[in-house]
């Protein structure tokens, strides 16, 4: 959840002892990859037993840096060339996670047990993770530039599962480092495409020695979405679709080529801005999304708005928009917590089925009559 407040915030940059140059890359011929069908932002590459993961560009910005891990057995004779990168002895048994997706990929793997730490945990929405946090098998490691250090260390974890966003972090993450801390750069945030985001379950996954586990999984909820899209691949009328509300004189709404544009594309609808290349959202005046978006069908994705009237609080001149007219508005947080924490931006990192049935029923409900909202509800 915290990490997607944050998302409007771009990095600029992010130094680490382990970052390399894409051209440094290790070659050996006794190397094999796993298969990475959507995810553009990490490779696992097998030399031998050894697993050597790379994280490409892991924050907003980024251009042409990537961390190494190297993961073996303890005992595991390491060559030379590898060295100098993070070594990092698996099946790891503990695990410090700086998001609450983390904390999805986790219960995706069945590996929450391994949680000992966690940063915002009130706004963790698994029942099973909060069960630990309650009972104090999970320790409030702070966040973002709060980060408890001492709690940290006392926990001595394998791992810090971490990602990047604000230049700010290079201290925070180095000054783990310097205390013997691994710190690994997840950056699934930035994927375009649902089924990339979820892919990151096979980076977690090495971690645990489970990668043969987590491809069956991801398989599975694969075939799903595709399943799912295809049904909506021939629909013929493709619902014009609204997304966000202006926030402070700006409306940011997402680039035609962000996650958001794609889930909208592949549930058969028609994203205002597909025209647009951008992975980033675009900052715009309210005048100018009106012009586009006056006659959009649908309205979705809403902020922190849960009704009509609260849309018209926010301006007045929302209520123009044919979509509040039509009274079709929904937004992706039905499934939220008393501290704001919203289950959209936790498991829904790792159902991205769920959330395109959710879409569908939305956007042609005549395709899944028997579906109920799940991370969806609509505005009243």
């Amino acid at each position: 959840m915290i990490k997607f407040l944050m998302l409007f915030i771009v990095a600029s940059v992010l130094v680490s002892c382990n970052s390399v140059n894409y051209k440094s890359t290790s070659n050996t011929n006794n190397s094999s990859f796993d298969t990475i069908k959507y995810a553009k932002g990490f490779s696992i590459n097998n030399i031998g037993n050894i697993k050597v993961l790379s994280v490409f560009d892991p924050w907003e910005g980024a251009q042409n840096v990537v961390y190494k891990y190297v993961l073996c057995t303890k005992g595991t004779s390491i060559p030379d060339s590898l060295k100098k990168y993070p070594l990092i002895n698996i099946p790891i048994k503990r695990i410090v996670c700086l998001s609450t997706t983390h904390v999805a990929f986790l219960a995706f793997i069945n590996r929450l047990n391994t949680m000992v730490g966690v940063a915002g945990p009130q706004y963790v929405t698994n029942l099973d993770a909060r069960k630990l946090i309650s009972d104090g098998k999970v320790l409030d490691v702070g966040y973002d530039q709060a980060l408890n250090y001492e709690v940290i260390v006392s926990l001595k974890p394998d791992i810090v599962l971490a990602y990047g966003v604000l230049s700010e972090t290079a201290s925070q993450y180095k000054k783990l480092e310097d205390l013997g801390i691994n710190v690994v750069l997840n950056g699934e945030y930035l994927e375009s495409n649902p089924l990339g985001k979820l892919e990151w379950i096979k980076f977690l996954a090495a971690f645990y020695e489970l990668s043969n586990e987590a491809n069956a999984e991801f398989t599975n909820v694969e075939h799903k979405y595709l399943a799912l899209k295809q049904m909506c691949d021939s629909v013929f009328e493709r619902p014009k679709v609204l997304c966000s509300l202006p926030w402070k004189g700006v409306w940011y709404v997402p680039g035609g080529n962000s996650y958001a544009a794609q889930m909208i594309r592949d549930a058969g609808a028609n994203y205002l801005w597909n025209d647009n290349k951008q992975r980033e959202s675009l900052p715009l005046n309210f005048e100018k999304v009106i012009e586009r978006a006056g006659s959009a069908h649908i309205w979705i994705n809403t902020g922190s708005s849960n009704s009509l009237k609260g849309i018209l609080a926010e301006d007045a001149r929302l209520g123009s928009i044919y979509a509040f007219k039509q009274k079709n508005l929904f937004n992706s947080n039905a499934l939220i917590n008393s501290a704001g924490g919203n289950d959209f931006w936790e498991s829904g990192i790792v159902k991205p089925d769920v959330i395109l049935e959710d879409l569908i029923k939305i956007f042609h409900p005549e395709l899944l009559p028997y579906h109920s909202l799940v991370y969806y509800k609509k505005l009243e």
